[in-house]
């Protein structure tokens, strides 16, 4: 299965999706969620600076330690004893528009769309531009892939033109790592 608006073919034909509809596993990193929450008091949205948490991306994989959106330039990474592919950037979809507590929908989407918005592989004007949050990974070696919280994350190795797009856009100031750790998705960040 592919997104046509994300443009990246999977790394493997034969995995597996289980309950995702584009890869097995979505990894998010803590930082990022502090970066965009941060931007949405910026913004003036306290609301949703105070209702925006991990469970509303939905990974299934958390990383502590990274800079933020540190993981958009990672392009094979282990956790653990298990080899990744990480394959494409996460467009999100209307879900994440809804509070998870009270099931009502805010604006938080809009914010992250002025921060994140990539244009859709099929050009301009199609309206059908991502905002992306998290990063879709596919194990190397296929299934069982078993990892735990506090594993230890390595990178392996970047992608140089998303790698070129972080420093444009984050700059040589903070300083890319090669190993973190696994953390639990909690309440607040």
């Amino acid at each position: 299965v592919a997104n046509p608006d994300q443009g990246a073919a999977p790394a493997s034909d034969d995995c597996p999706v289980s309950l995702a509809d584009e890869a097995p596993y979505l990894l998010a990193s803590a930082a990022s969620l502090r970066d965009f929450r941060r931007r949405l008091l910026r913004a003036g949205r306290a609301r949703e600076w105070l209702r925006v948490d991990m469970r509303r991306f939905r990974p299934n994989i958390v990383v502590e330690g990274a800079l933020p959106w540190e993981e958009d330039t990672w392009k094979r990474i282990r956790i653990g004893r298990v080899e990744f592919h990480v394959w494409q950037r996460c467009g999100r979809c209307l879900m994440t528009t809804f509070d998870r507590d009270s099931l009502r929908r805010d604006d938080a989407l809009k914010v992250l769309r002025g921060l994140r918005e990539r244009p859709s592989e099929q050009g301009p004007g199609c309206g059908c531009a991502q905002s992306n949050f998290g990063m879709h990974l596919i194990p190397a070696a296929g299934f069982p892939a078993e990892i735990s919280v506090g594993d230890e994350l390595e990178v392996l190795e970047r992608d140089p033109e998303r790698e070129r797009e972080w420093l444009q856009q984050h700059g040589p100031v903070w300083q890319l790592g090669l190993r973190y750790a696994l953390g639990v998705p909690s309440r607040l960040f």
